[in-house]
């Protein structure tokens, strides 16, 4: 049997324009070794006795990193809140170049959340891919909370602030609604070291600007789960787009967002506060999507998009590859900025750029090689331990 590579083997990743997340690179070659990128080297310059990888006719960019997934080869992690879950919900969607995850617990009981919570910190311990999770409820807008179910929206009380304290090193991303989410408590969030993001809402302009004043820094699926824009009413969706400190996430899958309303938001934005999102449900990363049971309902995938049974979105079907796809053949978003909106941005909302989102030294390890036209990847992605 060929003996395993040594952790501290240096690989050299050749053959690929690089793609930094600042700018395309050619005629060089990435250094990788202990799981962290070296530095970058023209091809002569490759030291001799480094291990080659070669992505021949390949674009090497930054792996993708989804702040939202609900599941993935056919797991949905409600359903499922272990830590093997959590892991092979990280496995499926790698495959197609997300290489970090936030796993998403819906509204659910708060037994469920709380075996969420400790099942993405036991398989942390195996897998540096999951950074932290997301919970998406329960404090969301009761007549905004679209599939989530009625009977498990309600308030933050003190016994959520005592659960919802991140350990060291994990993001904890809530989204939350003013109607059930009050300053104070927003506040007492973003002190414990969470990630505040506003969603399912029909809040008024006043209440999420109040939100954003202490402490949220995001808006959850931009324009889904938001009551409408008007002249005299912006709403959360009108705030998210004129401020500009917060970031938004965007389902870009063809059926949550139109091409119009993406490249609006984009225009609206400054740069690089507007990152992709998968939103992904079972069926996502899947070899044979099946239909799944969400809330009591069962959901099934249609032209390409999860609805229950009266035709409602629930969630998506999609990897951050087929949002970066989307957004580069319908959307008409440049391929390199297409690419940062599925890495360097949703790092920077997460607060882990300063180690993911590109290939520069000093970085992970992580990486996605792509055909130019986007139709195959090879994800490359060395677990690190995990630390604070």
């Amino acid at each position: 049997m060929k003996p395993l590579p040594s952790p501290s083997t240096l690989y050299v990743l050749n053959d690929a324009i690089l793609f930094t997340g600042e700018a395309m690179v050619e005629g060089h070659s990435l250094l990788v070794r202990n799981g962290l990128i070296v530095d970058i080297v023209a091809h002569r310059s490759v030291p001799i006795g480094a291990v080659g990888i070669s992505f021949a006719d390949h674009i090497l960019a930054p792996g993708f990193i989804d702040a939202q997934v609900n599941g993935g080869g056919d797991i949905l992690f409600n359903a499922a809140p272990t830590a093997e879950s959590c892991l092979k919900i990280a496995a499926a969607h790698r495959k197609f170049g997300t290489t970090h995850i936030l796993p998403t617990c819906i509204s659910d009981t708060p037994e469920v959340t709380r075996q969420a919570i400790q099942a993405v910190r036991e398989s942390r311990q195996k897998d540096s891919g999951i950074l932290g999770i997301h919970l998406e409820g329960p404090h969301l807008g009761l007549e905004a909370r679209g599939i989530h179910a009625k009977e498990h929206i309600r308030g933050i009380n003190q016994e959520d602030l005592r659960l919802y304290t991140h350990d060291s090193g994990e993001i904890m991303l809530l989204t939350v609604a003013p109607e059930n989410a009050t300053p104070q408590y927003v506040h007492a969030l973003h002190e414990n070291g969470c990630v505040i993001s506003l969603g399912h809402s029909n809040a008024l302009s006043e209440q999420v600007n109040s939100l954003l004043e202490i402490g949220a820094s995001g808006f959850t699926h931009l324009f889904n789960g938001m009551g409408c824009m008007s002249a005299r009413a912006p709403g959360i969706a009108g705030v998210a787009l004129d401020d500009r400190r917060s970031w938004c996430g965007i389902i870009a899958d063809g059926h949550h967002v139109s091409a119009e309303m993406i490249r609006l938001a984009l225009r609206a934005k400054p740069a690089g506060k507007v990152f992709l999102i998968s939103d992904a449900m079972p069926p996502a990363a899947s070899d044979a999507p099946q239909p799944f049971q969400l809330c009591g309902e069962t959901i099934r995938v249609e032209n390409g998009c999860c609805v229950n049974a009266q035709g409602r979105l629930a969630g998506s079907a999609i990897t951050l590859l087929d949002a970066v796809r989307h957004c580069v053949k319908h959307v008409g978003v440049e391929l390199d900025e297409a690419l940062r909106m599925a890495s360097a941005y949703p790092a920077a909302f997460l607060g882990c750029d300063k180690k993911l989102g590109k290939l520069l030294p000093g970085y992970a390890a992580s990486a996605v090689a792509l055909k130019p036209d986007l139709s195959a990847c090879a994800p490359w992605f060395k677990k690190l331990p995990v630390s604070g």
